[in-house]
């Protein structure tokens, strides 16, 4: 007898249910209070960013020029003022693209946030402008590290800054772009993460040595699900036409922490 396993997005009967574990749930919550009260409840009204033609620029092709328009656009969804904001650009050797490709190569940085002088600097691959979408998840990344770290806001907290950081994207209005990109698979090619403050290590880029999947972001697509279940919330959605640009996974744990909602409306709700 054939069997097939469920798909992620086909778990109908486990709709009533919080799409990640408690641990999970409680962090995001927590976090995102924390996202209310410190960048404020307005936030969330504003227009969610989606992957559609018009937000890339026309015609790209990922020239330098191009990727700084399109850090300007998300720095306008995201509440930066782009000139304070320094942009520098590498494109990392084209044999290790191969060599991670091959699961021969164990480092490969495509993003990063520093300080230069107080000033924040962002640098980006511009490997990554072939996918602008990507690219785009990649800059907002990098973009709540700003709002985070160069604005000070988590000075002597205790918190994950990384998945913080993601998480900040969601609020921030980036979330369909951070969570389409926080997973993906291949049978062949593997593929590459944001890690703005370090070197990439294999288990961060596949999850385990044989497993052919891998995270780009911190956070996992159906912890990025849930905290756009969250975020839908806070803006009084229930059924959001935008969750129609997620990719499955991410769509299916959004889905189902609305249900959730439904049921048992979560201490995440702002009063």
């Amino acid at each position: 007898m054939t069997t097939t396993s469920a798909k992620p997005w086909a778990r109908s009967e486990q709709l009533g249910q919080c799409p990640v574990p408690p641990k999970d749930q409680q962090w995001v919550e927590r976090w995102m209070r924390w996202c209310v009260k410190e960048f404020g409840p307005e936030v969330v009204k504003r227009e969610i960013a989606l992957p559609v033609s018009d937000f890339f620029p026309p015609g790209f092709v990922g020239a330098p020029d191009q990727v700084g328009e399109m850090v300007g656009r998300v720095c306008t969804v995201m509440g930066v003022d782009p000139d304070a904001v320094g942009v520098q650009y590498f494109e990392s050797p084209e044999e290790e693209s191969r060599a991670l490709r091959s699961n021969r190569g164990r480092h490969r940085t495509v993003g990063r946030y520093r300080k230069v002088d107080g000033h924040a600097v962002i640098e980006l691959d511009l490997r990554e402008a072939e996918n602008p979408a990507v690219l785009a998840a990649v800059i907002a990344h990098e973009l709540g590290h700003v709002r985070l770290l160069g604005e000070d806001r988590i000075q002597g907290i205790e918190v994950d800054h990384e998945r913080l950081t993601d998480l900040v994207t969601v609020f921030l209005g980036m979330g369909v772009f951070t969570a389409n990109a926080a997973y993906r698979f291949t049978k062949s090619v593997q593929g590459f993460s944001v890690l703005p403050l370090g070197d990439l290590t294999e288990r961060m880029l596949t999850g385990t040595a044989l497993d052919p999947t891998h995270h780009l972001g911190y956070l996992t697509e159906r912890q990025f699900g849930y905290a756009l279940a969250c975020y839908c919330l806070l803006r009084g959605e229930t059924d959001p036409l935008w969750s129609r640009h997620l990719e499955p996974g991410a769509r299916a744990a959004l889905k189902q922490g609305l249900q959730y909602f439904a049921d048992r409306p979560p201490a995440t709700q702002h009063r």
